[in-house]
């Protein structure tokens, strides 16, 4: 619990002494440059553009009355910042860590466009493909992106083990587990069947993983429309 007889402290980087928006986390100041979060944020332009009543003063204004963030660590919404106020102009070098935490203030806090950043750029990170598909669905990530990890879990030997079922939570484990079971009952070229690997790969994997994990496929405006074979793959599924 913080101590509520500490003095507040400015933030070394992002208390700006000629910005308009001041935030308190903590015991941390931060005064940053409104018009980002206007232009950006549903969220934060319903709070900061609400009409004033005659005589107030509109909240965030100043020092004395500063927007509270509960439940944000002032050193993650440091690395929030960073997005706006990287002095590296197009280049954005931030580890996975960073990302991750980028991606979920913006989702939370409606910022549509720091969002697609992040996504972008945790894209060409390395990423354990279980806590992909884990944090992509908490923060409601276009699911399109999760086929190819969801198509590795459903591929691989190893079943899912019980730590991974806890971090997926009931339903995504039980659809894998019916995946993993129907890619594998697909008679193969030579009408065999196998329990341990699939016999289905490439793009008919995916567009099975698709169909069991009720993705919309996103077509092209010249492309037709392709039969589904929703029927069998839904009698794998769990009701």
């Amino acid at each position: 619990m913080a101590d509520p007889f500490r003095s507040l402290t400015r933030h070394q980087t992002y208390y700006i002494p000629s910005a308009d928006l001041s935030f308190l986390l903590g015991h941390v100041q931060f005064r940053v440059h409104r018009y980002f979060f206007e232009r950006e944020s549903a969220f934060f332009r319903g709070k900061l553009t609400t009409p004033m009543s005659p005589g107030s003063t509109r909240q965030g204004s100043s020092d004395a009355d500063p927007l509270v963030l509960e439940n944000v660590r002032p050193e993650d919404f440091e690395r929030f910042l960073w997005v706006f106020y990287n002095p590296r102009y197009s280049l954005y070098d931030a580890k996975v860590d960073d990302w991750s935490i980028i991606l979920s203030l913006s989702h939370r806090w409606g910022f549509a466009e720091v969002k697609a950043l992040a996504v972008r750029e945790l894209e060409k990170k390395e990423f354990c493909s279980i806590d992909r598909i884990v944090f992509y669905q908490a923060n409601e990530v276009d699911r399109n992106l999760l086929i190819p990890h969801f198509a590795l879990v459903c591929s691989r030997d190893a079943p899912l083990t019980l730590a991974e079922g806890i971090k997926l939570g009931m339903e995504t484990t039980l659809v894998i587990a019916s995946a993993r079971e129907y890619i594998r009952a697909i008679p193969n070229r030579s009408g065999g069947r196998t329990p341990t690997s699939p016999t289905v790969e490439g793009e008919e994997l995916y567009d099975m993983i698709r169909e069991l994990f009720n993705i919309p496929r996103v077509r092209k405006a010249d492309e037709k429309p392709t039969s589904s074979s929703g029927g069998l793959v839904n009698s794998f599924l769990p009701h």
